[in-house]
């Protein structure tokens, strides 16, 4: 086998599941749509800016597949 076969098996392996590509650009987009709200500021009121900021990094998106579900 060579060097370039080796390597490609070993980058196929090591990728990320399309699930978590899609999680991490859903919980992006969610975030800064959030920021960007009325939301947002009644937030920031509420509990600061630094635990508002806090608060938002906790806000993830989960995608599951059919695969995950069963």
């Amino acid at each position: 086998m060579g060097k370039g076969k080796r390597l490609k098996r070993l980058k196929r392996n090591t990728e990320k599941p399309l699930s978590d590509k899609f999680s991490e650009t859903f919980t992006r987009n969610f975030q800064k749509e959030l920021k960007n709200s009325e939301l947002w500021d009644e937030i920031v009121a509420q509990y600061g800016e630094k635990r508002a900021l806090e608060l938002i990094r906790e806000c993830k998106a989960e995608v599951k597949t059919d695969l995950e579900i069963k």
